[in-house]
Protein backbone atom coordinates (compact mmCIF):
# COMPACT_ATOMS: atom_id res chain seq x y z
CA UNK A 1 0.00 0.00 0.00
CA UNK A 2 3.13 2.41 1.03
CA UNK A 3 4.42 1.77 -2.71
CA UNK A 4 1.27 2.59 -4.64
CA UNK A 5 0.61 5.70 -2.05
CA UNK A 6 4.39 6.72 -3.26
CA UNK A 7 3.70 6.17 -6.95
CA UNK A 8 0.55 7.81 -7.23
CA UNK A 9 2.28 11.23 -5.26
CA UNK A 10 5.47 11.11 -7.08
CA UNK A 11 3.26 10.31 -10.59
CA UNK A 12 1.48 13.09 -8.90
CA UNK A 13 3.85 15.76 -8.62
CA UNK A 14 5.36 14.74 -12.05
CA UNK A 15 2.40 15.67 -13.85
CA UNK A 16 2.20 19.13 -11.42
CA UNK A 17 5.41 19.74 -12.81
CA UNK A 18 5.67 19.40 -16.70
CA UNK A 19 2.19 21.05 -16.67
CA UNK A 20 3.88 23.85 -14.67
CA UNK A 21 7.11 23.84 -16.91
CA UNK A 22 5.02 23.48 -20.10
CA UNK A 23 3.19 27.19 -19.26
CA UNK A 24 6.36 28.40 -18.67
CA UNK A 25 7.53 27.47 -22.07
CA UNK A 26 5.05 28.56 -24.00
CA UNK A 27 4.73 31.98 -22.09
CA UNK A 28 8.32 32.53 -23.01
CA UNK A 29 7.70 31.21 -26.81
CA UNK A 30 4.76 33.38 -27.03
CA UNK A 31 6.18 36.79 -25.40
CA UNK A 32 3.95 36.85 -22.61
CA UNK A 33 5.96 36.19 -19.48
CA UNK A 34 5.21 40.14 -18.04
CA UNK A 35 1.81 40.81 -17.72
CA UNK A 36 -0.08 43.42 -19.03
CA UNK A 37 -1.33 46.23 -16.52
CA UNK A 38 -5.28 46.54 -15.87
CA UNK A 39 -6.78 49.54 -17.43
CA UNK A 40 -8.72 50.81 -14.61
CA UNK A 41 -11.50 53.54 -15.02
CA UNK A 42 -12.43 55.65 -12.02
CA UNK A 43 -15.58 57.01 -11.35
CA UNK A 44 -16.11 60.87 -11.53
CA UNK A 45 -17.24 62.09 -8.00
CA UNK A 46 -20.98 63.91 -7.68
CA UNK A 47 -19.85 67.30 -7.42
CA UNK A 48 -21.99 67.54 -4.04
CA UNK A 49 -21.47 64.50 -1.68
CA UNK A 50 -24.19 63.44 0.31
CA UNK A 51 -24.44 61.87 4.08
CA UNK A 52 -27.33 59.55 3.56
CA UNK A 53 -29.52 59.21 0.32
CA UNK A 54 -32.11 61.24 1.88
CA UNK A 55 -30.15 63.98 3.44
CA UNK A 56 -28.75 66.94 2.19
CA UNK A 57 -25.87 67.96 0.83
CA UNK A 58 -22.62 68.56 3.15
CA UNK A 59 -21.73 72.40 3.28
CA UNK A 60 -17.77 73.20 2.53
CA UNK A 61 -17.73 74.23 6.33
CA UNK A 62 -18.42 70.47 7.40
CA UNK A 63 -16.30 68.92 4.49
CA UNK A 64 -13.41 71.18 5.43
CA UNK A 65 -14.01 69.89 9.63
CA UNK A 66 -13.98 66.39 8.17
CA UNK A 67 -10.50 66.93 6.49
CA UNK A 68 -9.30 68.55 9.32
CA UNK A 69 -10.36 65.72 11.44
CA UNK A 70 -8.72 62.97 9.16
CA UNK A 71 -5.48 64.91 8.49
CA UNK A 72 -5.18 64.91 12.81
CA UNK A 73 -5.96 61.21 12.48
CA UNK A 74 -4.23 60.00 10.42
CA UNK A 75 -5.15 57.16 6.75
CA UNK A 76 -3.82 54.37 8.76
CA UNK A 77 -5.38 51.02 8.64
CA UNK A 78 -3.80 48.12 10.26
CA UNK A 79 -5.80 45.04 8.35
CA UNK A 80 -5.05 46.21 4.72
CA UNK A 81 -1.18 47.30 5.58
CA UNK A 82 -1.12 43.56 7.15
CA UNK A 83 -3.15 42.06 4.52
CA UNK A 84 -0.66 44.13 1.86
CA UNK A 85 2.95 42.52 3.61
CA UNK A 86 1.08 39.14 3.84
CA UNK A 87 0.25 39.12 -0.17
CA UNK A 88 3.83 40.35 -0.69
CA UNK A 89 5.47 37.93 1.36
CA UNK A 90 3.27 35.01 0.01
CA UNK A 91 4.02 36.29 -3.90
CA UNK A 92 7.93 36.06 -2.92
CA UNK A 93 8.13 32.94 -1.40
CA UNK A 94 5.66 31.54 -4.58
CA UNK A 95 8.15 33.16 -6.70
CA UNK A 96 11.07 32.02 -5.63
CA UNK A 97 10.51 28.32 -4.82
CA UNK A 98 8.33 27.91 -8.28
CA UNK A 99 11.90 29.97 -9.56
CA UNK A 100 13.90 26.82 -7.72
CA UNK A 101 11.67 24.01 -8.92
CA UNK A 102 11.46 25.11 -12.76
CA UNK A 103 15.60 25.51 -12.52
CA UNK A 104 15.92 22.12 -10.83
CA UNK A 105 13.75 20.30 -13.87
CA UNK A 106 15.53 22.35 -16.08
CA UNK A 107 18.63 21.24 -15.13
CA UNK A 108 17.86 17.73 -14.59
CA UNK A 109 16.04 17.60 -18.15
CA UNK A 110 19.64 19.82 -19.89
CA UNK A 111 21.95 17.78 -17.96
Amino acid sequence: MKKLLMRVSLISILLLLGALFGVQLMNEELGISQPIPLQVEKEEASPSPTRNVNEQPMTKNELVEKRQSVEEVGRFNFFSDLGNHIAAGLNYVSRAVLSQIMSFVDNVLNG
